[in-house]
């Protein structure tokens, strides 16, 4: 049976993979290289553990859950790029990038996605040239346009919601993010209370979502106090929950990632300024709240770093927010 041309140029396709960090802001981040190496004629697998929930978000690019150590050379094989975020706390990372960096080292680029000019003492390094003091998203375009020169460039992750969800239906649903991978990121509870009645009293409706269903469990006690803490059964619901939101204010987190690749404004609050300009989503508007350069942080002392939840008060968030809302008018 003879081949039509399009099933020649699928087969000639060059097959690439892209192997994410560790949580879902990385892989909602990682997949900006996925989708642009895609639009450029590549197959492209991305390999994240839970991401692979997302799928129909993302039709045209695979998400697999990351294969066992035995497959390494199998993957070496099989793919003609393979780009790998590095990851100290991973083995299957380390170890492919030393077998493939070992075999096939035309073959691999590592991606260092730390902020910190460490990096640049780093093995391979060269691979990406990452500038610590630009946002990830602008590093990871640059590395498709300069490194990789791919002709068709995007800062886009190629997210698309379902047809049956409406963008921003409940425009002045407001929701309160008030978890993150860490405990040590958090923004006070009692603070995202008092902002909750503060964004009431402007006309808006706050909802307060804490990630897990085990996560949600220790702030239930906030519906005895009439406040809205829905429970979403799996990250798909969350997605389309935040796409028919207004807004989301919530700590550094993967959940502000994905709002804003949708193109719902954010306000992350985080507690390092370098982190946080590094990390920050700039697919849609945004702001960012960090504590005040003038609070002492000198090394061996940090109280800015130690401190840092006290020194971001309700009013500078909620100025955030306003002036995210008068940007984002219609």
């Amino acid at each position: 049976m003879a081949c039509s041309k399009s099933d020649k140029g699928k087969k000639m396709a060059r097959k690439a993979a892209v192997f994410c960090h560790n949580g879902l802001g990385d892989a909602i981040i990682s997949l900006v290289l996925s989708h642009n190496l895609h639009q450029n004629g590549w197959r492209v697998d991305s390999y994240h553990n839970g991401m692979e929930q997302m799928q129909s978000w993302f039709p045209h690019l695979p998400l697999i859950p990351y294969p066992q150590i035995d497959k390494i050379s199998q993957i070496l094989n099989d793919y003609d790029l393979l780009i790998v975020f590095q990851n100290d706390t991973f083995d299957f990372v380390l170890e492919l990038i030393r077998q493939g960096k070992m075999s096939v080292p035309e073959k691999v680029k590592v991606i260092y996605p730390y902020p910190t000019k460490g990096i640049l003492l780093k093995p391979y390094y060269r691979d990406s040239l990452f500038d610590v003091t630009k946002p990830i998203v602008k590093n990871l375009h640059n590395f498709c346009s300069k490194i990789l020169r791919l002709p068709k460039t995007t800062f886009n992750n190629g997210i698309v919601a379902p047809g049956n969800l409406v963008y921003r239906k409940e425009s002045r649903r407001v929701v309160l993010h008030v978890a993150s991978s860490r405990e040590g990121k958090n923004w006070p509870i009692q603070k995202f209370v008092q902002l909750a009645k503060n964004i009431k009293e402007k006309g808006y409706n706050p909802v307060i979502i804490a990630g897990s269903k085990k996560d949600r469990e220790a702030y239930l006690w906030l519906e005895k106090e009439g406040w809205q803490v829905p429970l979403f059964e799996s990250i798909t619901d969350v997605a389309s929950y935040l796409y028919e939101s207004g807004y989301l204010v919530g700590n550094d987190s993967g959940l502000g990632h994905l709002a804003n690749s949708m193109g719902v404004p954010t306000v992350t609050i985080s507690r390092r300024k370098k982190v946080a300009q590094f990390w920050r989503p700039i697919w849609s508007a945004g702001r960012l709240v960090v504590p005040s350069s003038l609070v002492p942080n000198i090394s061996g002392f940090r109280l800015r770093d130690r401190k840092w939840q006290k020194f971001i008060s309700v009013k500078k968030v909620l100025s955030r927010f306003q002036s995210l809302v008068n940007e984002t008018k219609d």
